[in-house]
């Protein structure tokens, strides 16, 4: 068969129009498309597969024709939607006789939309269902939806195929390595735990160096080790990092490394020594907030550990820079967060981050928390793509025009070039162990020669007098500071160009979002702040009560503590996964394991053993669940939910209850 795998793109995406907007980077795309690159990885022999990024070949329209493809694949996140809908219109508008799939991170919360409009819908992980969605095909009988029933085996997952896009390698900013899945945390605004488990499964050290030297040699830039969170098992990626950074400094130029990971690094000094060596020029960590109840609202007590501003200087005292993820937004915060985040980015001498408004993702914990509380709102296709500038939340101590204009003026504001010259070179002033990082100055310049020219001529004649003098006051003090941090700090004003070029189109948006509310105040609706449960629920309680009363019983303390973390465990469950169960079978059992295991994560229940019981609770069962305990957790959940209607769709209330 053959098989087109599309990566959607779109002029309107605003990394695709400033990464466009700075000439010299001459690159049209920032990152390599993993996900096609990996499921062309699974594919079995004797199909056909191509690939086609959007973002680097323009659109796939014209590759659309009757008889060029059996099945044409779409990967998508949220930011993806309108574009994605647009090519499958075309595909129909064309008559194309193609099975017509769509799978990727964004398609579970738009499953409706979606399963309306294609043949065949994935969710989750693919290793093992789109192998065998072929062979139905192959037979006759595909099916209309996929989903991973098992945790793939990271050391079965075969290597991306990187060969069939291999003369745009050296193109794009960054290619992508993943070397595990999983994420121990719980941030409530994140779904990533009920994508990829909260157990972190790790790919073979040798099987990531491997793919290491395969970039390297097909001449890639960057390489982002695109985990949820690198170094959550630190005795793996220490005997990562001490194999890396040996293998980065036998390259003729050593790669630069790119990564996703938490704020606890701070403490391991032999992980920051090793990152900073092995050439991680920048790490990305979700900050969020300088805020310890802002940080408690988003669940993301991984941040209230230890000083955070004292922990972003020590990180970037080792010549890593971080990339600050921050949010505002919260139901702590008001309009002095602005201000107090801005503080944050001087004092931590950050040059390069992004802030958004608070999001609620469609099916995370704090989507259907919202929702009951009736604050949050319907959003078009259009909002969907801007969601990290328009939020679908209605915040609690600002309204939303306060926050999208709130949000402007602070785009508007903190890349200022005189302040940004001022962080970058106190970030350079506060290293106090240079990376050993073998010194390839002449090679590096001599490779990239063309494009420093490109540089200097830009920041010379095509910027404004404050953003070439700030460009020239950071190459001044790498000079004096360490003439070998040279590519890096080059790396590292580019990234701000990058945050002054978007907060340049956000605060355009946010400002147009905040005026048409303003005026218009019925284009906004609220959802409804019910939910439904549905017959499937209602029919298998009994045994997923029994299910998750098995979960929960050996870390009760007692009786009170059972019932109220089953329905604890059993409303997450539902929120995420009662509007589209049909049998509780494997899968849904794992989901509602999950949904214990966070519950106990949070409570932090203590083991007790059997027998104990609480003063006025009753005696604990042992055996089982009691008589009527099915019955009890239904109607418990019947009042947590307030059902009447609702469910996933949009439902909105009455449009004069904005807020």
């Amino acid at each position: 068969m053959k098989i087109l795998l599309i990566n959607p793109g779109s002029s309107d995406d605003i990394l695709t129009r400033v990464m466009r907007e700075i000439p010299y980077l001459d690159s049209p795309a920032f990152f390599a498309p993993h996900a096609l690159a990996a499921v062309a990885a699974v594919t079995p022999e004797g199909h056909s597969v191509h690939l086609h990024d959007e973002n680097m070949r323009g659109p796939v329209d014209p590759l659309l024709d009757a008889d060029a493809y059996d099945v044409i694949g779409i990967t998508l996140t949220t930011n993806q939607f309108r574009r994605t809908l647009a090519i499958v219109d075309t595909c129909r508008m064309k008559g194309l006789l193609s099975r017509i799939v769509v799978g990727g991170i964004g398609a579970g919360t738009m499953v409706t939309r979606l399963k309306a409009k294609v043949d065949t819908l994935f969710w989750g992980e693919v290793e093992d269902t789109w192998p065998r969605f072929l062979a139905d095909l192959v037979a006759g009988h595909p099916k209309d939806t996929y989903q991973q029933v098992a945790k793939p085996d990271m050391a079965m997952t075969p290597v991306p195929r990187w060969d069939l896009i291999a003369g745009d390698i050296r193109k794009y900013c960054a290619v992508s390595v993943q070397t595990a899945r999983g994420c121990p945390f719980d941030c409530a605004f994140c779904d990533v735990i009920y994508t990829y488990g909260r157990r972190m499964r790790m790919k073979p050290v040798e099987r990531v160096l491997d793919e290491v030297r395969t970039l390297e040699r097909l001449g890639a830039k960057m390489v982002m080790f695109a985990d949820d969170n690198f170094a959550a098992d630190r005795a793996y990626v220490k005997d990562l990092l001490r194999k890396l950074g040996p293998l980065n400094n036998s390259f003729t130029l050593p790669l630069g490394f790119l990564t996703q990971l938490d704020i606890t690094i701070a403490e391991d000094d032999e992980l920051l020594e090793l990152l900073a060596d092995a050439n991680f020029a920048e790490v990305q960590i979700g900050i969020e907030s300088t805020s310890a109840a802002s940080l408690k609202d988003m669940n993301k007590h991984q941040n209230l550990k230890g000083d955070i501003l004292a922990a972003v200087l020590k990180i970037q005292s080792y010549g890593i820079v971080v990339m600050a993820h921050m949010i505002i937004g919260t139901d702590s915060d008001d309009a002095t967060a602005f201000d107090r985040t801005a503080r944050f980015l001087d004092d931590a001498h950050i040059t390069h981050h992004q802030c958004h408004p608070l999001i609620a993702p469609p099916g995370t914990k704090m989507w259907y928390d919202l929702k009951r509380q009736g604050r949050l709102v319907a959003f078009t296709d259009e909002m969907r793509d801007r969601l990290d500038i328009t939020t679908n939340i209605l915040p609690k101590r600002m309204t939303r025009v306060e926050l999208m204009e709130g949000l402007a003026d602070y785009w508007d504001r903190v890349h200022r070039p005189v302040d940004y010259a001022h962080r970058a070179v106190a970030f350079l002033q506060g290293i106090r162990r240079k990376p050993k990082v073998k010194e390839a100055m002449l090679t590096s310049l001599w490779k990239n020669r063309t494009m420093m020219a490109r540089t200097f001529a830009y920041y010379s004649r095509k910027v404004s007098p404050a953003q070439r003098k700030a460009f020239f006051d950071v190459v001044k003090a790498t000079q004096k500071v360490s003439p070998a941090l040279m590519p890096r700090m080059m790396f590292v004003h580019t990234g701000y160009m990058m945050d002054v070029l978007r907060a340049g189109h956000a605060s355009v948006i946010a400002r147009e979002q905040a005026a048409l509310e303003t005026g218009h105040p019925e284009v906004l609706q609220v959802l409804s702040s019910t939910t439904l449960i549905s017959p499937a629920i209602r029919d298998q309680m009994p045994a997923i009560a029994r299910a998750a009363f098995g979960a929960i019983r050996p870390a009760a303390a007692d009786r009170e503590a059972l019932f109220r973390l089953v329905l604890e465990a059993v409303v997450d469950y539902h929120d995420r996964f009662g509007a589209t169960l049909a049998t509780f079978d494997d899968v849904q059992a794992d989901y509602l394991q999950m949904a214990c295991e966070r519950v106990l994560a949070k409570a932090g229940a203590t083991t007790a053993a059997p027998g104990n019981a609480s003063a006025d609770a009753g005696p604990m069962p042992t055996d089982g669940p009691p008589p009527g305990f099915a019955r009890e957790i239904l109607d418990a959940l019947d009042r947590a939910v307030n059902v009447s209607h609702g469910g996933w769709e949009d439902r909105a209330a009455a449009p004069d209850l904005v807020g």
